[in-house]
């Protein structure tokens, strides 16, 4: 196949057929060359991430979680189409034609190979050349196949110039990037708080604290980041991360890591794991793994990071109290187990708790002689 447009006839027809043939050509040779360029290495954002994160346990994943997590993004690769046509042209495409979906994404694939997650740029390379050869396949049953290419290509979405390949990149990786960062927060026995109908900032300020200054949240940075908490304004929820094992540990510093180096983004780490948990909830069964869902042409579960909610209706002191455990898969990190209520000290008639750093519970809003601390 040239890499430049097809000289054509006066028949329209077959200007059609082959601008079509050169279009899909394009978005798969910009697939193949995005996934190949990628830095995957320990030097690239992959390293980088295992190293800032350092997850402390050394236990392994499959591949094909890995796998699953990069090719998810691929009906969102924007194929060469009209403006306002570009997210949908390859979902269609993909939905007409079962046998190319099929060739692209395997079931089982690399199920069989593990690695351990501390590691995880090591097997990298393996998903690289698996990928690039599934486009392969797919793309030469597109070439080979009349049936096939006629349903590929019935929308006409692939007639028009090629994408920004940068662009495209970006977007392929950011997925990988995304799960990379949510399988290194797990390893590290980091979870995802959430409270619900809740403004860090607002309710710093708006005398609902009954001891001023216990939540420092004057303002929300570039990324929507007050000291611990992300804030969603949209569904006016607050999120965190916080360690099961040093829970008054504050994360500002990682979430601006990882921000900022643009592994991933708020949106894609947090609402994400809120939505697969969503999933998992409300479909008994299911796993939490990565995976493009072949029903809406959307990625699952790329960030799956255990989301624990806060219970506003925890009784006061109650140290067995602190998440609904609304949502979870077995892990228990949303169970208190034991009393995670330390003391700041006792005087008199005040009785003080120590709360996690990331706490956004009922406590805060209590009235009363009641000390509470979170350092």
């Amino acid at each position: 196949m040239p890499a430049s447009p097809p000289v054509f006839s006066k028949c329209p027809q077959e200007a059609y057929v082959l601008y079509s043939i050169f279009g899909i050509w394009q978005w798969y040779f910009s697939l193949y060359q995005g996934i190949g360029n990628a830095n995957l290495g320990a030097q690239g954002p992959v390293g980088k991430i295992v190293e800032a994160i350092n997850p402390i346990k050394p236990s392994t994943q499959a591949l094909g979680e890995f796998f699953q997590a990069l090719t998810a993004m691929t009906p969102l690769f924007k194929a060469p189409a009209l403006i306002g046509r570009l997210s949908n042209t390859v979902e269609t495409a993909l939905r007409q034609s079962p046998g190319v979906l099929k060739q692209m994404f395997p079931s089982g694939t690399l199920n069989s190979q593990f690695v351990q997650v501390n590691n995880i740029y090591e097997g990298l390379s393996k998903i690289q050349l698996y990928y690039q050869a599934n486009l392969t396949t797919a793309l030469n049953l597109v070439q080979t196949s009349f049936s096939t290419f006629l349903d590929f290509s019935a929308e006409g979405g692939f007639i028009a110039p090629q994408s920004s390949l940068q662009a495209q990149s970006n977007l392929l990786l950011s997925s990988l990037q995304t799960y990379i960062v949510s399988s290194c927060l797990s390893q590290s026995d980091i979870i995802m708080t959430l409270a619900r109908d809740t403004n860090p900032h607002e309710f710093t300020v708006n005398g609902s604290i009954t001891q001023p200054g216990l939540i420092s949240c004057e303002y929300y940075d570039q990324y929507g980041v007050c000291s611990t908490w992300w804030y969603d304004p949209t569904t006016n929820l607050a999120y965190a991360l916080s360690s099961t094992r040093e829970p008054q540990k504050n994360y500002y510093d990682l979430l601006q890591q990882i921000f900022s180096n643009e592994w991933t983004t708020p949106s894609l780490l947090f609402s994400g794991a809120l939505e697969c948990a969503e999933y998992v909830k409300n479909n008994p069964g299911v796993s939490n793994a990565p995976t493009l869902d072949l029903v809406t042409m959307r990625p699952r579960c790329i960030s799956n990071v255990q989301i624990c909610v806060y219970d506003q209706s925890c009784g006061v002191g109650d140290p067995h109290c602190e998440f609904t455990g609304e949502y979870g898969w077995g892990k228990g990190d949303c169970a208190t187990k034991k009393e995670y209520l330390g003391s700041c000290g006792q005087t008199y008639s005040t009785i003080s708790y120590r709360v996690p750093a990331a706490y956004l519970g009922p406590m805060y809003r209590v009235d009363g002689m009641l000390e509470i601390c979170n350092d």
